[in-house]
């Protein structure tokens, strides 16, 4: 087990609260094994179903340290790694059998998929009533998008979030990261958690969905009442915020960008005394956040000769913890800073042929425990024998079904438990 800077609180080291849950994971590429990786986080025992051939998400990208991709390696620790063909009748009848005595099932293919290999919800239900299955699709079960093939960049265009992304000269922007991915693993990991509460009150399971595009909508909170009362679409501002003047990021001395989000009068008043330059205080044009945002581009040219005056490390003493500020981190000075491991942000592990690997962590901590790496990414197939004879198979049995290409198990010496 690879410990976080943390793990010295004996007070937090025992098994995640869901350590007595069994997930069987049919989820692939990004937002399903995001879900299934927060949920292997909490200590649930994540089943992770392959066929054969392995995961597309092994395959995906262009850096492969060792002869795995990173996008594999970020996001499917702890988990147990099974291969089933599942195309072979044999095979849907092993994934029921694991069904039937698991307390979760994810999957995140296109609607209608798994009904065709008599693995959908009504199907599993049928075999255990108490079961949870949980899907995240691109569109959702519903409506005239349901058949449409979406991936992050697809969803973030279709709901509304590139729409108002960029710039006026550069026009509508991608966001960087892959929210709708990310952020739909995890509210699938929270349904599933809600769920499993209900669960306990009622005594059944019920299905769960989340869909990329939902996602992207919900990202939309507080724009979409906006609109309701302007009938405006919102325009492109870069990173400036449409009701708040300033808040966007300006160029410093050493040509850094610093962002700033001044709303309050409080705050400007502050931002000018400690920047020396008082006048801007006592400006009528920007005493007021409803003046400056009236007063945007004299507001706006105003702070950046001032933000030009000093450099980034020295407006990052003056400012911090002062106003709302903050540096724009290049990824080479975010990945080094301390402030990541006193929040134990990096979940580290080592693999075989890697070497060490530093993944993204959960971003929420607890007091009652932690959340290690228990397993690292193995090869497809590596705990097939294992599971299987949990689940009542004889090694004979097992080797028959590997023999006529039903499951795979690893022969390789990979280790998936750290």
């Amino acid at each position: 087990m690879i410990e976080s800077p943390a793990s010295a609180d004996t007070t937090r080291e025992r098994p995640g609260p869901l350590s007595d849950i069994k997930v069987v994971d049919l989820t692939h590429w990004a937002a399903g094994p995001v879900a299934s990786m927060v949920l292997g986080d909490l200590g649930a025992d994540i089943l992770k179903i392959e066929p054969p051939a392995g995961e597309p998400q092994r395959g995906m990208g262009v850096t492969f340290p060792g002869g795995w991709s990173t996008f594999f390696l970020a996001c499917q620790r702890n988990k147990r790694f099974v291969s089933i063909n599942y195309r072979d009748p044999r095979g849907r009848e092993l994934i029921q059998k694991l069904a039937s005595t698991a307390d979760v099932v994810m999957e995140n293919a296109r609607p209608g998929t798994w009904e065709r290999h008599g693995l959908d919800y009504d199907t599993l239900r049928a075999l255990n009533p108490r079961l949870i299955y949980a899907s995240i699709t691109g569109f959702g079960q519903t409506g005239p998008m349901r058949d449409w093939l979406a991936m992050d960049p697809i969803a973030q265009a279709a709901g509304g979030v590139v729409g108002i992304t960029g710039s006026p000269e550069g026009g509508p922007a991608k966001v960087g990261a892959a929210i709708t991915d990310v952020v739909s693993g995890r509210l699938a990991a929270f349904g599933v958690v809600t769920a499993l509460y209900d669960r306990m009150r009622t005594g059944v399971g019920q299905r769960v969905d989340a869909s990329l595009f939902s996602t992207a909508v919900g990202l939309l909170t507080m724009r979409e009442t906006e609109f309701q009362f302007t009938q405006q679409n919102p325009p492109l501002l870069g990173t400036a915020h449409g009701q708040i003047v300033p808040a966007e990021a300006f160029t410093t001395r050493d040509d850094r960008r610093v962002m700033l989000c001044i709303y309050s009068d409080w705050h400007w008043a502050r931002f000018a005394e400690l920047a020396g330059m008082p006048a801007l205080a006592q400006d009528e044009r920007f005493t007021t956040n409803a003046a400056r945002c009236e007063h945007r581009v004299a507001t706006i040219a105003a702070v950046q000769d001032v933000i030009r005056q000093r450099t980034e490390a020295q407006w990052t003493e003056l400012l911090a913890g002062e106003i709302p500020y903050g540096p724009v981190l290049e990824f080479d000075q975010l990945w080094t800073h301390p402030q990541l491991d006193a929040n134990e942000l990096i979940a580290r592990y080592e693999m075989p042929g890697v070497g060490e690997v530093r993944a993204i962590g959960s971003p929420i901590r607890f007091s009652g425990f932690t959340q290690p790496v228990r397993r690292v990414p193995a090869a497809t197939g590596a705990d097939t024998v294992e599971v299987l004879r949990e689940h009542g198979l004889s090694d004979g049995e097992i080797a028959e079904l590997a023999s006529a290409g039903v499951v795979h198990a690893a022969t390789s010496d990979s280790v998936s438990t750290v």
